[in-house]
């Protein structure tokens, strides 16, 4: 019975895995480029200017993830548990309040930038540039923030690959501008912002491609309809807070460590940190890639008791991130002048430091990799305290604490000791943390990675594979199970229905031999609940079509034995829950 146990999970993770991953790359590479395009074509020392007006993109991202990402977790757990007119209701409170947000920070942002460009930057030599730079990017803040909430949303909608062709577009864009407004109109900075809000324009109108699909299940609905608009914004806030609240900690890290890096190391400084803080987007491509994959699969599975999968899903993701961490990590290693080269770096003081930190900091990547990914994982798993005090330690506490008592004494080795330092901590403290916690949970019962080790006893589960033969083989083994726990009338429709249910997915996917699907069995009180996951073509029980209907048809005696049937569609597989009772 557990031949097929992870065949289903781990197609759906690939399915999720490579267009998330597309998308990170596009994202990141983007930036990464567009910082290359910068040094190229108006020099290195421009480059601060954009890493300085960071803060303002990691304080959009901040309210976006808490938004859009929280919002499309909170709806994937609805419709998981088939209550699709919430799940509706959340995606638009979501996206009316992500929206609004973006609309205040471009109209904000233009009026009071001279304020917040002093903020930013103390030192004179980038204040002009910081200025014009920044006046010009938060126009593009309210598509930013639609493009990606609704991303999140159709990567839980089953439609990951939406996300990333917008991005694709969208940075492919910036970057064919970069090179017209920078080098051939010589627009400078303000050029280089300009392209990045032209390229979210175009991301934007292909992301209305997924509004107008018919195929799309997250619909617009009346935000007040059935519940309070600002009782679900809350809801939405605390589900997404934890991830989120990393891109208030880098806002807040990236100000601080810019006015230590500059107060200790100078402008030479500054400029050696901008161009390391711009490179590691290639490396975070395979961290986030590989978390936010993670992170609506083991939501889902997680809330459902699934602990098993979930797991799987996690330990999948740890081989990954690590994998590339080293990978990347030797790359930069034995050829850091990869970087130098693409940037152009010719001083030769600034050369030799950047070769030295490029070296050094390839220590701290598995460290990143592993905090990235129990980040992700403990909001999933509902640990949102937790994520939370993780993300304040990685995000700001340790790196500030040891920048500022490095920095000072060692100058640019203390600022790369600082950074290896706060990576390596924060991972070790989550290590330490599921060892006291597995320590401690050992006298009650046997927990791994925070989740309970083995299944509830009130609990079945197994795959089927798209066979009559194993779906009547199997519904009389769950018969059996529910026998000895409750009578013989309701084995008997339990049998019943998993054989009429299994039956009938396998008739409509009989071109499709090698789909698999997963059943689990759960007892609450007199009742027994049948839940059913596949990929295959949709076989809804639900819809009852007359002119075909007959008195023995699958979903006639479905309807018949069943106390409820409730269909739907979660994280792009068909979703069927099935109550049996004497009722």
């Amino acid at each position: 019975m557990t031949d097929n146990r992870y065949k289903l999970i781990s197609k759906k993770y690939k399915d999720f895995f490579w267009p998330t991953l597309a998308m990170t790359m596009a994202n990141n590479m983007a930036l990464f480029v567009d910082s290359v395009l910068v040094s190229t074509f108006i020099g290195v020392e421009k480059m601060p200017a954009v890493q300085l007006c960071f803060p303002i993109v990691a304080f959009v991202n901040m309210v976006y993830w808490m938004l859009g990402l929280g919002g499309s977790l909170l709806a994937s757990n609805l419709t998981a548990d088939h209550e699709r007119d919430k799940a509706n209701r959340i995606f638009t409170v979501s996206m009316i309040s992500v929206v609004v947000f973006g609309i205040a920070v471009a109209v904000l942002g233009t009026i009071f930038m001279p304020g917040i460009s002093q903020l930013l930057c103390k030192d004179e030599m980038y204040l002009g540039d910081v200025r014009d730079y920044g006046r010009v990017l938060v126009c593009g803040m309210p598509l930013l923030c639609f493009i990606m909430s609704l991303s999140y949303f159709s990567r839980a909608d089953g439609s990951p690959k939406t996300g990333f062709w917008a991005v694709v577009i969208s940075n492919c864009v910036n970057l064919c501008m970069d090179t017209v407004l920078i080098k051939f109109c010589g627009l400078g900075v303000t050029g280089a912002a300009l392209a990045t809000v032209i390229g979210y324009i175009c991301g934007s109108l292909f992301m209305f491609r997924y509004l107008c699909s018919k195929k799309r299940q997250m619909r617009f609905t009346d935000p007040f309809k059935g519940g309070s608009f600002f009782g679900d914004l809350k809801s939405i806030s605390v589900k997404g807070i934890p991830t989120a609240s990393s891109q208030l900690y880098i806002m807040l890290k990236t100000q601080i460590l810019n006015t230590i890096i500059i107060s200790n190391v100078g402008s030479v400084g500054m400029q050696i940190y901008s161009i390391y803080s711009n490179s590691l987007f290639l490396v975070y491509i395979i961290f986030i890639g590989t978390a936010q994959t993670l992170s609506p699969i083991v939501s889902v599975y997680a809330h459902e008791g699934d602990y098993d999968r979930a797991r799987y899903v996690l330990k999948r993701s740890v081989k990954i991130a690590l994998g590339g961490a080293v990978g990347v990590g030797l790359l930069f290693a034995v050829f850091p002048q990869i970087i130098l080269f693409l940037y152009g770096i010719k001083d030769p003081e600034v050369t030799e430091a950047c070769k030295t930190g490029v070296r050094m900091y390839v220590f701290s990547y598995p460290g990143l990799a592993f905090f990235y990914i129990m980040s992700y994982y403990f909001q999933a798993i509902k640990k949102a305290r937790l994520a939370a005090v993780m993300t304040a330690l990685e995000g700001l506490v340790f790196p500030v604490g040891f920048m500022a008592a490095l920095a000072p004494l060692f100058k640019m080795t203390g600022v790369w000791a600082a950074i290896i330092a706060a990576d390596t901590a924060a991972s070790a403290v989550i290590i330490v943390h599921l060892l006291l916690s597995k320590r401690k949970q050992g006298r009650e019962g046997a927990v791994s990675f925070l989740l309970p080790a083995k299944p509830s006893p009130d609990r079945l589960e197994f795959t089927v594979k798209m066979d009559v033969q194993d779906s009547v083989r199997l519904s009389a083994e769950a018969e059996s199970w529910v026998k000895e726990r409750l009578d013989s009338s309701i084995s008997v429709k339990t049998c019943l229905a998993l054989e009429e249910m299994l039956t009938g997915i396998a008739e409509v996917n009989s071109s499709s031999p090698d789909e698999v699907v997963d059943v689990v069995l759960r007892q609450e009180d007199q009742c027994v609940v049948i839940s059913m996951r596949d990929m295959g073509e949709t076989f809804n029980p639900t819809i009852v079509d007359k002119d075909r209907q007959q008195d023995f048809d699958n979903v006639t005696v479905l309807n018949k034995i069943a106390k409820s049937i409730e269909y739907d569609r979660s994280i792009g597989m068909n979703s069927t829950m099935i109550r049996i009772s004497n009722e």
